[in-house]
């Protein structure tokens, strides 16, 4: 599904950070997911216990085109 931001995210990835905030169960995390080729891409989400301890050692890839966190607001101090 095509969603109406996903051009315009995929245009500021290219120069900059993206933050994707909003209500509860609106897609953030869909959408985060869906706008890159999963191969070129590191989706690790805070509430899960292994990837928060990769997040917590700042142990990702560093030559993947896109690292994707989510659920980092819960991260003390993020």
């Amino acid at each position: 599904m095509l969603r109406y931001l996903s051009d315009q995210i995929r245009q500021d990835l290219d120069k900059k950070l993206v933050l994707l905030t909003g209500p509860r169960q609106v897609g953030k995390t869909w959408l985060s997911r869906e706008i890159w080729p999963r191969n070129a891409a590191i989706y690790l989400n805070f509430d899960n216990e292994d990837h928060r301890r990769i997040i917590l050692d700042r142990a990702w890839d560093r030559s993947s085109e896109l690292v994707i966190f989510d659920e980092l607001h819960k991260m003390k101090n993020w």
